[in-house]
């Protein structure tokens, strides 16, 4: 078997997956030269010193990591400092291999190479494995103009509060955007933390950005009708995305590919009130991202079956007639990415056995 294709089942083993295709093997040699990929299959998705690596390969530590940090500034694979080491390990396709090579630029024709491939290999493959996780891997955080206290609030779904727990923020451009063109909405909005922002910034993936200039991203991104989403857990958050329907992966899977769940839905439901409601359609038209709003004689009609529940529908209401409310029957998200990440490859395993 050829090393990509051992590089490619190799991925698969993480509970995001990595569907085989012919798409995803042209990716890998874009990203991993024909010298380097040998190595990287001495990786998995723990953190390993270069040192260790070095033995298994046969060969000095200095050629390890000299090649490792070449695919480490291409955001290939993961480095960092482990007590006082270089260490390295591989990237799931999310986030990783996705985002951090089209987020880091370079040569253009290679960029214009894996934007055309990953296009190909989301359609025909991956959004299918994305639609596999139970609990989806991202939730929708609340535009906060859109919170009131009129309610509990959950602390996690407070993006602002989640983000001042963070040690590092790193600002990046949105991959999707990048790759599919489809919109005008800004590309600068990508936002990591921590591990993550620590070695993004580093590597010139994304730059290091204080909290207060995080939380203009946010504004910006609500003004522009971005959902706000952020991994699936409640402790801290490793990254928030902010998505338009035309163009990122999570999003589609329910604007494009039928899957109403692909996204966990924030706790709370775009409420209309029809005595204030004026009937001029910028909330259905212009504001919802999943079209959860329809308009009836010239009344918005909330769907809550399909409201996803980032109130940017209520930020834009000229009457101010429409307000959010909380959702009954809400499911909490994990505490930890550990547990969803358990949580998902159960579930998908039960899939499996009930296919067989």
């Amino acid at each position: 078997m050829h090393h990509y294709h051992k590089l490619q089942e190799l991925l698969n083993t993480h509970p995001v997956g990595a569907p085989k295709s012919e798409e995803f093997i042209e990716i890998l040699r874009l990203l991993f030269k024909p010298e380097e990929v040998e190595l990287a299959l001495l990786l998995d998705f723990k953190l390993k010193k270069a040192n260790e690596i070095a033995k298994q390969a046969g060969i000095s530590q200095e050629e390890v990591i000299q090649k490792l940090e070449a695919m480490a500034d291409r955001g290939a694979i993961l480095a960092k400092i482990v007590e006082g080491e270089p260490a390295y390990a591989l990237l799931p396709n999310y986030p990783g291999l996705f985002e951090y090579p089209i987020m880091k630029g370079g040569d253009s024709d290679t960029q214009a190479k894996l934007a055309k491939l990953w296009q190909a290999y989301y359609m025909k493959h991956m959004a299918a494995e994305l639609s596999l996780a139970n609990p989806p891997w991202l939730r929708v955080l609340p535009a906060e103009e859109a919170l009131t206290e009129d309610f509990e609030i959950l602390p996690f779904e407070v993006a602002s509060q989640m983000m001042a727990k963070a040690k590092k923020i790193a600002l990046g451009n949105c991959p999707c955007r990048i790759t599919e063109k489809k919109c005008q909405r800004p590309i600068d909005v990508c936002l990591s933390f921590d591990g993550a922002a620590d070695f993004m910034a580093e590597r010139g993936i994304a730059r290091e950005i204080s909290l207060d200039e995080a939380k203009e991203v946010l504004t910006r991104a609500e003004e522009s009708g971005l959902v706000h989403t952020g991994s699936n857990n409640q402790n801290n958050l490793l990254f928030i995305c902010n998505c338009c329907p035309c163009c990122c992966h999570m999003l589609r899977l329910i604007t494009e590919h039928n899957n109403p769940n692909g996204l966990a839905k924030s706790s709370y439901l775009a409420k209309i009130y029809t005595s204030e409601c004026i009937g001029c359609g910028i909330c259905a038209e212009e504001r919802c991202p999943v079209k959860a709003i329809e308009m009836k004689e010239d009344i918005a009609i909330p769907n809550n079956d399909k409201c996803i529940g980032c109130g940017l529908c209520v930020s834009k209401c000229p009457t101010n007639a429409i307000s959010l409310i909380k959702r009954n029957n809400y499911e909490f998200p994990p505490e930890t990415v550990k547990e969803l990440s358990n949580r998902v490859v159960k579930n998908k395993e039960i899939k499996r056995n009930k296919k067989k």
